[in-house]
């Protein structure tokens, strides 16, 4: 497993591994993102594999899930990345831990209720992307 990093060191380690650019568009990078949420993880997720160099639009992007974890996962390099506890490597999962069906609607996951998870995908959250009824 990868070595957890202190929160104080997590953007410095990230924008150094990015080269203090954003990932996603090539601008200054001015915020380390949490690739998967850190509230997914025992521990805080503060691992290299979990952060990204986001510059502040594409950090919002990436907060409400209009850039996938692949996408941005894939834009640093990251083919190993730290998962939660009990997350599958199989599997697709967004940046608050809602599970990405093939069909591109989501499972609920273990923040669906949490409200910065419910503000930053409000514009989803009732228009069938999440299915309701799952086993």
């Amino acid at each position: 497993m990868e070595t957890l990093i202190d929160r104080k060191s997590f953007k410095a380690k990230v924008f150094e591994r990015d080269g203090h650019r954003c990932v996603i568009c090539g601008d200054p990078a001015v915020d380390a993102h949490h690739i998967l949420e850190r509230k997914l993880f025992s521990d805080g997720g503060y691992y290299l594999s979990n952060g990204s160099s986001l510059c502040s639009d594409c950090h919002m992007a990436a907060e409400t899930t209009e850039f996938t974890v692949g996408r941005i996962r894939s834009a640093c390099g990251i083919d190993k990345p730290a998962l939660p506890e009990g997350f599958a490597s199989d599997r697709s999962y967004d940046k608050w831990g809602n599970e990405v069906l093939a069909d591109l609607r989501r499972r609920p996951g273990p923040l669906f209720d949490d409200p910065g998870m419910r503000k930053a995908l409000a514009r989803i959250l009732y228009d069938g992307t999440f299915i309701k009824n799952w086993s």
